[in-house]
């Protein structure tokens, strides 16, 4: 994976650091996924206002590129088993069953940025 995150490092940055501050800052994020049990909030949602994220989130907060760079890519877990098919999903090329849902779903889901 660590090629891979070389390769697509530069794109998350940009998305993160140009794109999304372009957004409404009030906007309330809901992520698929989350890095600490302390990020659950009311009800077990993992929610926040964009502005919030920015403001409180070290990993959107990195000015240097290169720390940016080593941040994501250095010590990455294994990718979950059903890397591949989730992504396909991801794409809309394929469009598995439920059973098929689950399966992938069991495993690591981990965010490269987060606060730690």
């Amino acid at each position: 994976m660590a090629g891979k995150a070389e390769d697509w490092v530069g794109d998350l940055r940009n998305t993160l650091y140009n794109r999304y501050k372009g957004l409404a800052q009030d906007l309330i994020v809901l992520p698929a996924h989350f890095g600490k049990v302390t990020e659950l909030g009311e009800g077990g949602r993992v929610m926040a206002r964009l502005s919030d994220l920015y403001r409180d989130n070290p990993g959107l907060n990195i000015q240097d590129e290169e720390t940016f760079r080593r941040t994501v890519t250095v010590n990455l877990p294994p990718q979950p088993n059903a890397y591949q098919e989730i992504r396909q999903t991801n794409m809309g090329k394929i469009t598995p069953n439920e059973d098929e849902q689950r399966e992938m779903e069991i495993g690591p889901n981990r965010c490269a940025v987060h606060d730690k």
